[in-house]
């Protein structure tokens, strides 16, 4: 999860995506529509101000007495390069598991060929699993850290334990899709068989190669935001992000052949 400072709201015009100053949400976008129209700060017991941040231009608004607003925006580009986007495929399990979810828990995958299948790894799953829910083509749980389990058929892919619900759905549906293991665990992610088959963009290769937007940009002849976009539309889609050691471990090892 992202940490901005308390004292700060940042919103692009459409979405708020930090309100650390508890600000009405209308007031909050009607301020931030008119300083990203006219370019102008607006004055106040509030001040809001046009920054150009790695997601483009955003509205930021802050205590009248915080000093040094570059210094801000520079700690607020810090964070947001941090910042993941999420498929609908991650939002929907999110929403299945929400209520359920503890920090430090692992989210799994359950993938079988058929009905009987599916309810024998149901029973096992059960014997340790806080939920099990059924998503369609999948089964998908929460489970504690520890676990002790061993299956030979089906198909059961975990999370490592994690703090953040969506980036528990995230890997362990990266674990599903990509790894050809029974029984997998995200943390011993490089140890395992896998198939990527999919295109890697020129971006992303430019990034495992440098490791920084900023670079990434001067490469290929094009701004911070243009680049940092690429890369997260690419974690969208594929699941996996060249951000993580491990993944870009992965992506160089099986995806640019």
């Amino acid at each position: 999860m992202l940490k901005f400072p308390e004292n700060v709201v940042i919103c692009d015009g459409k979405r708020i995506l930090w309100n650390g100053l508890g600000l009405p949400e209308n007031l909050v976008f009607e301020m931030a529509r008119t300083v990203l129209e006219s370019n102008v700060p607006l004055k106040g017991k509030i001040f809001c101000f046009p920054a150009q941040t790695v997601l483009g231009k955003l509205a930021i608004f802050t205590d009248e007495k915080t000093q040094g607003r570059d210094f801000l925006v520079e700690l607020l580009n810090h964070e947001l390069l941090r910042m993941r986007l999420y498929s609908e495929e991650v939002e929907n399990l999110v929403d299945f598991l929400f209520n359920d979810w503890r920090p430090g828990k692992r989210v799994f995958i359950v993938r079988s060929k058929n009905f009987e299948t599916r309810l024998s790894l149901r029973e096992k799953l059960s014997s340790f699993a806080d939920v099990i829910y059924n998503a369609g083509e999948i089964d998908v749980g929460i489970a504690p850290a520890g676990i002790s389990l061993q299956i030979n058929e089906g198909k059961v892919s975990f999370s490592d334990p994690e703090k953040d619900i969506k980036e528990a759905v995230r890997k362990a549906l990266l674990m599903d899709r990509y790894v050809n293991e029974p029984f997998s665990f995200y943390e011993k992610l490089p140890a395992y068989n896998f198939s990527l088959n999919i295109q890697i963009p020129e971006s992303v290769k430019t990034f495992l190669r440098t490791g920084d937007t900023q670079k990434m940009a001067e490469l290929t002849e094009k701004n911070v935001e243009v680049v940092f976009r690429e890369i997260l539309e690419f974690e969208k889609k594929t699941l996996l992000s060249p951000r993580v050691p491990v993944e870009a471990f992965l992506i160089l090892k099986g995806g640019l052949n």
